[in-house]
Protein backbone atom coordinates (compact mmCIF):
# COMPACT_ATOMS: atom_id res chain seq x y z
CA UNK A 1 0.00 0.00 0.00
CA UNK A 2 1.24 3.25 -0.84
CA UNK A 3 2.02 6.19 1.79
CA UNK A 4 0.45 9.61 1.21
CA UNK A 5 3.78 11.17 0.24
CA UNK A 6 4.22 8.47 -2.27
CA UNK A 7 0.30 9.07 -3.71
CA UNK A 8 0.90 12.69 -3.98
CA UNK A 9 3.81 12.19 -6.06
CA UNK A 10 2.20 9.79 -8.41
CA UNK A 11 -1.16 12.42 -8.72
CA UNK A 12 1.75 15.12 -9.22
CA UNK A 13 3.29 13.06 -12.05
CA UNK A 14 0.08 11.92 -13.94
CA UNK A 15 -0.30 12.36 -17.52
CA UNK A 16 -2.89 13.81 -19.38
CA UNK A 17 -1.98 11.93 -22.62
CA UNK A 18 -2.41 8.09 -20.69
CA UNK A 19 -6.01 8.47 -19.62
CA UNK A 20 -6.40 4.65 -19.04
CA UNK A 21 -3.20 4.58 -16.82
CA UNK A 22 -4.02 7.44 -14.83
CA UNK A 23 -7.71 5.79 -14.06
CA UNK A 24 -5.61 2.10 -12.77
CA UNK A 25 -3.88 4.71 -10.49
CA UNK A 26 -6.51 6.83 -9.63
CA UNK A 27 -8.45 3.43 -8.87
CA UNK A 28 -5.57 2.30 -6.71
CA UNK A 29 -4.76 5.74 -4.50
CA UNK A 30 -8.44 5.86 -3.75
CA UNK A 31 -8.70 2.68 -2.60
CA UNK A 32 -5.37 2.86 -0.57
CA UNK A 33 -7.33 6.04 0.96
CA UNK A 34 -10.33 4.20 1.99
CA UNK A 35 -8.37 1.37 3.87
CA UNK A 36 -6.00 4.51 5.40
CA UNK A 37 -9.66 6.36 7.07
CA UNK A 38 -10.45 2.99 7.92
CA UNK A 39 -7.38 2.38 9.63
CA UNK A 40 -6.89 5.71 11.05
CA UNK A 41 -10.92 5.79 12.78
CA UNK A 42 -9.57 2.20 14.44
CA UNK A 43 -6.43 3.74 15.63
CA UNK A 44 -7.97 7.01 17.06
CA UNK A 45 -10.61 4.98 19.08
CA UNK A 46 -7.48 2.70 20.46
CA UNK A 47 -5.91 6.55 21.16
CA UNK A 48 -8.81 7.74 22.74
CA UNK A 49 -9.43 4.69 24.90
CA UNK A 50 -5.86 4.64 25.78
CA UNK A 51 -5.93 7.96 26.51
CA UNK A 52 -8.95 7.86 28.78
CA UNK A 53 -6.63 4.82 30.92
CA UNK A 54 -4.04 7.20 31.40
CA UNK A 55 -6.41 9.84 32.85
CA UNK A 56 -8.04 7.42 34.65
CA UNK A 57 -4.94 6.27 36.75
CA UNK A 58 -2.55 9.68 36.61
CA UNK A 59 -5.10 12.47 36.08
CA UNK A 60 -5.72 15.14 34.01
CA UNK A 61 -3.17 16.16 31.12
CA UNK A 62 -1.89 19.77 30.88
CA UNK A 63 -1.76 20.72 27.89
CA UNK A 64 -0.96 24.58 28.42
CA UNK A 65 -1.39 26.83 31.43
CA UNK A 66 -5.35 26.97 30.79
CA UNK A 67 -6.14 23.88 28.71
CA UNK A 68 -6.07 20.36 30.11
CA UNK A 69 -7.52 17.02 28.51
CA UNK A 70 -10.16 15.09 31.47
CA UNK A 71 -12.32 12.31 30.89
CA UNK A 72 -16.03 13.16 31.13
CA UNK A 73 -19.14 11.37 30.03
CA UNK A 74 -20.58 12.41 26.10
CA UNK A 75 -24.36 14.05 26.71
CA UNK A 76 -25.89 15.40 23.97
CA UNK A 77 -29.41 17.91 24.57
CA UNK A 78 -32.49 17.19 23.06
CA UNK A 79 -36.09 18.99 22.83
CA UNK A 80 -38.41 17.12 24.66
CA UNK A 81 -41.65 16.61 22.95
CA UNK A 82 -42.79 18.12 19.34
CA UNK A 83 -41.23 21.48 20.25
CA UNK A 84 -43.95 23.63 20.52
CA UNK A 85 -43.59 24.56 24.02
CA UNK A 86 -40.14 25.81 22.94
CA UNK A 87 -41.47 27.64 19.81
CA UNK A 88 -43.80 29.25 21.83
CA UNK A 89 -41.20 30.03 24.55
CA UNK A 90 -38.95 31.77 22.07
CA UNK A 91 -42.09 34.03 20.59
CA UNK A 92 -42.56 35.22 24.10
CA UNK A 93 -39.17 35.94 25.30
CA UNK A 94 -37.88 37.26 21.33
CA UNK A 95 -41.38 39.59 21.43
CA UNK A 96 -43.07 37.31 18.09
CA UNK A 97 -39.44 38.16 16.25
CA UNK A 98 -39.82 35.04 13.65
CA UNK A 99 -36.14 36.23 12.79
CA UNK A 100 -34.96 34.40 15.90
CA UNK A 101 -35.75 30.90 13.64
CA UNK A 102 -33.56 31.56 10.88
CA UNK A 103 -29.97 30.40 10.33
CA UNK A 104 -26.60 32.16 11.06
CA UNK A 105 -25.71 33.82 13.61
CA UNK A 106 -28.37 34.54 16.49
CA UNK A 107 -30.60 32.10 15.09
CA UNK A 108 -31.78 29.04 16.83
CA UNK A 109 -32.92 26.32 14.41
CA UNK A 110 -30.15 23.43 13.40
CA UNK A 111 -30.90 20.03 12.29
CA UNK A 112 -31.84 18.87 15.37
CA UNK A 113 -33.75 21.95 15.24
CA UNK A 114 -33.12 23.56 18.23
CA UNK A 115 -30.05 25.31 19.11
CA UNK A 116 -29.32 24.14 22.68
CA UNK A 117 -27.11 27.21 24.23
CA UNK A 118 -28.98 29.69 21.85
CA UNK A 119 -32.71 29.07 23.42
CA UNK A 120 -30.65 28.94 26.68
CA UNK A 121 -29.59 31.98 26.78
CA UNK A 122 -32.44 33.86 25.47
CA UNK A 123 -35.16 31.97 27.63
CA UNK A 124 -32.97 31.40 30.69
CA UNK A 125 -31.39 27.95 32.29
CA UNK A 126 -34.85 27.12 34.30
CA UNK A 127 -36.99 27.75 31.36
CA UNK A 128 -34.69 25.80 29.14
CA UNK A 129 -34.38 22.61 31.80
CA UNK A 130 -38.36 22.39 30.99
CA UNK A 131 -37.77 22.40 27.70
CA UNK A 132 -34.52 19.95 27.01
CA UNK A 133 -33.26 16.53 28.51
CA UNK A 134 -29.73 15.78 28.45
CA UNK A 135 -29.28 12.24 27.22
CA UNK A 136 -26.07 10.74 27.49
CA UNK A 137 -24.97 8.74 24.41
CA UNK A 138 -24.40 4.71 25.49
CA UNK A 139 -21.39 2.47 24.58
CA UNK A 140 -23.43 0.23 21.88
CA UNK A 141 -21.38 -3.05 23.34
CA UNK A 142 -21.47 -2.17 26.67
CA UNK A 143 -24.82 0.02 27.16
CA UNK A 144 -22.78 1.95 29.89
CA UNK A 145 -22.36 6.31 29.31
CA UNK A 146 -19.58 6.77 26.60
CA UNK A 147 -17.16 8.36 28.23
CA UNK A 148 -14.86 10.73 25.96
CA UNK A 149 -11.62 13.07 26.17
CA UNK A 150 -12.70 16.60 26.73
CA UNK A 151 -10.69 19.68 26.09
CA UNK A 152 -11.13 22.40 29.22
CA UNK A 153 -9.92 25.46 28.51
CA UNK A 154 -10.13 28.09 32.25
CA UNK A 155 -9.72 31.17 29.78
CA UNK A 156 -13.59 30.11 29.01
CA UNK A 157 -14.68 28.52 32.26
CA UNK A 158 -17.49 30.53 33.75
Amino acid sequence: MLDLTEMQQELNAMEVEAPANNERQLLRMRDSVAVMQRQLRAFAETLEQATIAHIDMHGDIAISETERLYVGITRTNKAIGDGQAITMAVLEAGGGNLELFTSGEGGLLVAQPWKYGAVKKLLGDSKTAELFGAEERQDIRTGKALRSVKTFDSRFAK
